[in-house]
Protein backbone atom coordinates (compact mmCIF):
# COMPACT_ATOMS: atom_id res chain seq x y z
CA UNK A 1 0.00 0.00 0.00
CA UNK A 2 1.33 3.44 -0.92
CA UNK A 3 2.20 5.94 1.76
CA UNK A 4 0.48 9.27 1.58
CA UNK A 5 1.76 12.53 2.88
CA UNK A 6 -0.55 13.87 5.55
CA UNK A 7 -1.67 17.46 5.10
CA UNK A 8 -3.61 19.61 7.44
CA UNK A 9 -4.74 22.06 4.84
CA UNK A 10 -7.96 22.37 2.92
CA UNK A 11 -6.82 19.85 0.36
CA UNK A 12 -5.86 17.34 2.98
CA UNK A 13 -7.09 13.88 2.22
CA UNK A 14 -9.21 12.19 4.81
CA UNK A 15 -7.53 9.26 6.41
CA UNK A 16 -8.79 5.84 5.53
CA UNK A 17 -9.54 3.05 8.07
CA UNK A 18 -6.64 1.06 6.70
CA UNK A 19 -4.31 3.85 7.68
CA UNK A 20 -5.33 3.53 11.33
CA UNK A 21 -4.87 -0.21 11.30
CA UNK A 22 -1.51 0.18 9.63
CA UNK A 23 -0.30 2.66 12.23
CA UNK A 24 -1.60 0.68 15.24
CA UNK A 25 -0.37 -2.66 14.00
CA UNK A 26 3.30 -3.32 14.80
CA UNK A 27 5.62 -4.26 12.02
CA UNK A 28 5.87 -7.99 11.50
CA UNK A 29 8.89 -9.80 10.29
CA UNK A 30 7.48 -12.59 8.29
CA UNK A 31 4.99 -14.36 10.53
CA UNK A 32 6.75 -13.41 13.81
CA UNK A 33 6.41 -10.37 16.03
CA UNK A 34 9.50 -8.37 16.84
CA UNK A 35 11.29 -9.20 20.09
CA UNK A 36 10.71 -5.69 21.41
CA UNK A 37 6.94 -6.32 21.50
CA UNK A 38 7.40 -9.47 23.63
CA UNK A 39 9.87 -8.19 26.23
CA UNK A 40 7.67 -6.30 28.69
CA UNK A 41 4.25 -6.18 27.05
CA UNK A 42 1.59 -8.53 25.72
CA UNK A 43 -0.08 -7.79 22.47
CA UNK A 44 -3.78 -8.52 21.96
CA UNK A 45 -5.16 -7.78 18.54
CA UNK A 46 -7.68 -4.97 18.58
CA UNK A 47 -6.99 -4.09 22.25
CA UNK A 48 -3.53 -2.61 22.08
CA UNK A 49 -0.52 -3.47 24.15
CA UNK A 50 -1.13 -4.40 27.75
CA UNK A 51 1.22 -4.95 30.63
CA UNK A 52 2.02 -8.54 31.52
CA UNK A 53 0.77 -9.37 35.03
CA UNK A 54 3.51 -10.01 37.52
CA UNK A 55 3.75 -13.61 38.69
CA UNK A 56 2.33 -14.31 42.15
CA UNK A 57 4.86 -14.76 44.89
CA UNK A 58 5.09 -18.39 46.07
CA UNK A 59 3.51 -19.01 49.44
CA UNK A 60 5.88 -19.72 52.28
CA UNK A 61 5.48 -23.18 53.77
CA UNK A 62 5.66 -23.79 57.48
CA UNK A 63 7.97 -26.76 57.94
CA UNK A 64 6.48 -27.67 61.32
CA UNK A 65 2.81 -27.91 60.34
CA UNK A 66 3.26 -28.59 56.61
CA UNK A 67 0.55 -25.97 55.93
CA UNK A 68 0.92 -22.75 53.94
CA UNK A 69 1.57 -19.61 55.97
CA UNK A 70 -0.70 -16.80 54.91
CA UNK A 71 -0.61 -13.33 56.34
CA UNK A 72 2.09 -14.25 58.85
CA UNK A 73 -0.14 -16.78 60.65
CA UNK A 74 0.18 -20.54 60.47
CA UNK A 75 -2.94 -22.32 59.28
CA UNK A 76 -4.38 -24.81 61.75
CA UNK A 77 -3.91 -28.45 60.88
CA UNK A 78 -7.20 -30.11 59.91
CA UNK A 79 -8.69 -32.42 62.52
CA UNK A 80 -8.50 -36.02 61.43
CA UNK A 81 -10.97 -38.68 62.52
CA UNK A 82 -9.70 -41.52 64.62
CA UNK A 83 -9.65 -44.92 63.10
CA UNK A 84 -11.98 -47.53 64.67
CA UNK A 85 -9.01 -49.38 66.20
CA UNK A 86 -7.73 -46.15 67.79
CA UNK A 87 -11.18 -45.43 69.24
CA UNK A 88 -11.33 -48.92 70.70
CA UNK A 89 -7.91 -48.53 72.30
CA UNK A 90 -8.88 -45.13 73.70
CA UNK A 91 -12.08 -46.48 75.25
CA UNK A 92 -10.15 -49.09 77.23
CA UNK A 93 -12.52 -52.05 76.51
CA UNK A 94 -12.76 -53.42 72.97
CA UNK A 95 -16.25 -53.23 71.52
CA UNK A 96 -15.97 -56.84 70.40
CA UNK A 97 -15.39 -58.00 74.00
CA UNK A 98 -18.40 -56.00 75.22
CA UNK A 99 -20.57 -57.50 72.49
CA UNK A 100 -19.40 -61.00 73.43
CA UNK A 101 -20.21 -60.41 77.11
CA UNK A 102 -23.67 -59.05 76.33
CA UNK A 103 -24.35 -61.92 73.95
CA UNK A 104 -23.24 -64.43 76.56
CA UNK A 105 -25.50 -62.88 79.21
CA UNK A 106 -28.49 -62.95 76.86
CA UNK A 107 -27.74 -66.56 75.91
CA UNK A 108 -27.52 -67.51 79.61
CA UNK A 109 -30.87 -65.85 80.34
CA UNK A 110 -32.47 -67.60 77.38
CA UNK A 111 -31.03 -70.93 78.52
CA UNK A 112 -32.26 -70.37 82.08
CA UNK A 113 -35.75 -69.56 80.84
CA UNK A 114 -35.80 -72.62 78.61
CA UNK A 115 -34.59 -74.92 81.41
CA UNK A 116 -37.08 -73.45 83.90
CA UNK A 117 -39.95 -73.91 81.45
CA UNK A 118 -38.86 -77.50 80.78
CA UNK A 119 -38.64 -78.31 84.50
CA UNK A 120 -42.05 -76.77 85.19
CA UNK A 121 -43.62 -78.64 82.29
CA UNK A 122 -42.09 -81.91 83.48
CA UNK A 123 -43.33 -81.36 87.04
CA UNK A 124 -46.85 -80.64 85.81
CA UNK A 125 -46.87 -83.85 83.79
CA UNK A 126 -45.66 -85.86 86.79
CA UNK A 127 -48.38 -84.33 88.96
CA UNK A 128 -50.94 -85.18 86.29
CA UNK A 129 -49.91 -88.81 86.54
CA UNK A 130 -49.84 -88.88 90.33
CA UNK A 131 -52.72 -86.56 91.33
CA UNK A 132 -54.78 -86.12 88.16
CA UNK A 133 -57.02 -83.13 87.42
CA UNK A 134 -58.33 -81.70 89.64
CA UNK A 135 -55.44 -82.47 91.92
CA UNK A 136 -56.66 -85.18 94.30
CA UNK A 137 -55.05 -87.17 97.12
CA UNK A 138 -56.78 -89.93 99.14
CA UNK A 139 -55.92 -91.61 102.43
CA UNK A 140 -57.51 -94.09 104.85
CA UNK A 141 -57.08 -93.64 108.62
CA UNK A 142 -58.69 -94.64 111.89
CA UNK A 143 -59.68 -91.37 113.56
CA UNK A 144 -62.52 -92.60 115.82
CA UNK A 145 -65.43 -91.33 113.69
CA UNK A 146 -68.06 -94.09 113.25
CA UNK A 147 -65.60 -96.83 112.65
CA UNK A 148 -67.57 -99.51 114.55
CA UNK A 149 -67.29 -102.09 111.79
CA UNK A 150 -63.49 -101.86 111.67
CA UNK A 151 -63.50 -99.95 108.41
CA UNK A 152 -61.20 -96.87 108.41
CA UNK A 153 -62.44 -93.46 107.48
CA UNK A 154 -61.71 -92.33 103.95
CA UNK A 155 -60.40 -88.79 103.19
CA UNK A 156 -60.30 -87.09 99.81
CA UNK A 157 -58.18 -83.91 99.63
CA UNK A 158 -58.73 -81.87 96.47
CA UNK A 159 -57.65 -78.64 94.83
CA UNK A 160 -61.05 -77.89 93.39
CA UNK A 161 -60.72 -74.78 91.22
CA UNK A 162 -58.06 -73.32 93.59
CA UNK A 163 -60.18 -74.12 96.66
CA UNK A 164 -58.72 -76.60 99.15
CA UNK A 165 -61.50 -79.10 99.86
CA UNK A 166 -61.42 -82.20 102.11
CA UNK A 167 -64.20 -84.77 102.05
CA UNK A 168 -64.42 -87.24 104.97
CA UNK A 169 -66.33 -90.51 104.77
CA UNK A 170 -66.52 -91.78 108.41
CA UNK A 171 -66.01 -95.55 108.48
CA UNK A 172 -66.17 -95.52 104.66
CA UNK A 173 -69.87 -94.60 104.76
CA UNK A 174 -70.70 -92.05 102.04
CA UNK A 175 -74.09 -91.31 103.64
CA UNK A 176 -72.31 -89.79 106.64
CA UNK A 177 -69.82 -87.76 104.60
CA UNK A 178 -68.74 -84.32 105.72
CA UNK A 179 -66.82 -81.60 103.87
CA UNK A 180 -64.09 -79.31 105.15
CA UNK A 181 -63.67 -76.15 103.08
CA UNK A 182 -60.13 -74.82 103.19
CA UNK A 183 -58.44 -71.67 101.91
CA UNK A 184 -58.36 -70.32 98.37
CA UNK A 185 -55.04 -70.54 96.52
CA UNK A 186 -53.92 -67.34 94.79
CA UNK A 187 -51.28 -67.07 92.08
CA UNK A 188 -50.50 -68.28 88.59
CA UNK A 189 -51.19 -71.96 87.89
CA UNK A 190 -52.29 -72.54 91.49
CA UNK A 191 -55.16 -74.63 90.20
CA UNK A 192 -52.52 -77.29 89.46
CA UNK A 193 -51.02 -77.29 92.98
CA UNK A 194 -51.34 -80.70 94.65
CA UNK A 195 -53.05 -80.97 98.05
CA UNK A 196 -51.93 -83.72 100.42
CA UNK A 197 -53.43 -84.93 103.73
CA UNK A 198 -52.18 -87.03 106.61
CA UNK A 199 -53.57 -88.16 109.98
CA UNK A 200 -51.36 -87.77 113.04
CA UNK A 201 -51.67 -86.73 116.67
CA UNK A 202 -50.41 -83.17 116.69
CA UNK A 203 -51.35 -82.01 120.20
CA UNK A 204 -50.71 -85.31 121.97
CA UNK A 205 -54.29 -85.90 123.18
CA UNK A 206 -54.42 -89.45 121.79
CA UNK A 207 -56.77 -88.63 118.89
CA UNK A 208 -55.36 -88.42 115.35
CA UNK A 209 -55.61 -84.95 113.85
CA UNK A 210 -55.79 -84.01 110.18
CA UNK A 211 -52.80 -82.20 108.61
CA UNK A 212 -53.38 -80.73 105.13
CA UNK A 213 -50.39 -79.54 103.07
CA UNK A 214 -50.58 -77.25 100.04
CA UNK A 215 -47.18 -76.30 98.65
CA UNK A 216 -45.15 -75.16 101.69
CA UNK A 217 -48.11 -74.34 103.94
CA UNK A 218 -49.74 -76.61 106.48
CA UNK A 219 -53.29 -76.53 107.80
CA UNK A 220 -53.97 -78.35 111.08
CA UNK A 221 -57.46 -79.58 111.90
CA UNK A 222 -57.76 -80.81 115.48
CA UNK A 223 -59.88 -83.87 116.24
CA UNK A 224 -62.46 -83.32 119.00
CA UNK A 225 -63.69 -86.92 118.84
CA UNK A 226 -66.61 -86.23 116.47
CA UNK A 227 -65.26 -83.87 113.79
CA UNK A 228 -62.24 -81.90 112.72
CA UNK A 229 -61.93 -78.18 113.46
CA UNK A 230 -59.31 -75.74 112.27
CA UNK A 231 -56.78 -74.93 114.97
CA UNK A 232 -57.21 -71.52 116.61
CA UNK A 233 -54.33 -69.03 116.99
CA UNK A 234 -54.28 -69.64 120.78
CA UNK A 235 -54.07 -73.41 120.32
CA UNK A 236 -51.37 -72.98 117.70
CA UNK A 237 -49.31 -70.74 120.03
CA UNK A 238 -49.51 -73.24 122.88
CA UNK A 239 -48.67 -76.05 120.47
CA UNK A 240 -45.55 -74.23 119.38
CA UNK A 241 -44.46 -73.82 122.97
CA UNK A 242 -44.92 -77.54 123.57
CA UNK A 243 -43.02 -78.39 120.38
CA UNK A 244 -40.18 -76.11 121.46
CA UNK A 245 -39.71 -78.21 124.61
CA UNK A 246 -39.62 -81.47 122.65
CA UNK A 247 -36.23 -82.06 120.99
CA UNK A 248 -36.46 -82.50 117.21
CA UNK A 249 -40.19 -81.73 117.03
CA UNK A 250 -41.45 -79.67 114.11
CA UNK A 251 -44.76 -78.27 112.97
CA UNK A 252 -47.16 -81.10 112.24
CA UNK A 253 -45.19 -83.69 114.17
CA UNK A 254 -46.90 -85.83 116.76
CA UNK A 255 -46.38 -84.64 120.29
CA UNK A 256 -46.30 -87.16 123.15
CA UNK A 257 -49.32 -86.94 125.40
CA UNK A 258 -47.08 -86.47 128.49
CA UNK A 259 -45.71 -83.25 127.04
CA UNK A 260 -49.17 -81.64 126.88
CA UNK A 261 -49.99 -82.31 130.50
Amino acid sequence: MANYTRSYGANARAQDWDDFEEEARPQRTGSWLPLEALEDELYFPGAGPQAMPAPAAPSRVDTTTRNPVRGGQAAQAPTTKRAPRERQQASGVPARLVAMLVGGALAALALYGAVSAAVEWTQIKLDDVQYGRPRTAQIDAFVGHGETDGVPSHFIAMNLNRRVTIIELPGGDGAKSSTIVGPYLFGANEDLTPVQASAQDVNGDGKPDLVVTAKSEQLIYLNDGAAFKLITPEQQASLRKVQATVPGAAAGDAVPQEATK
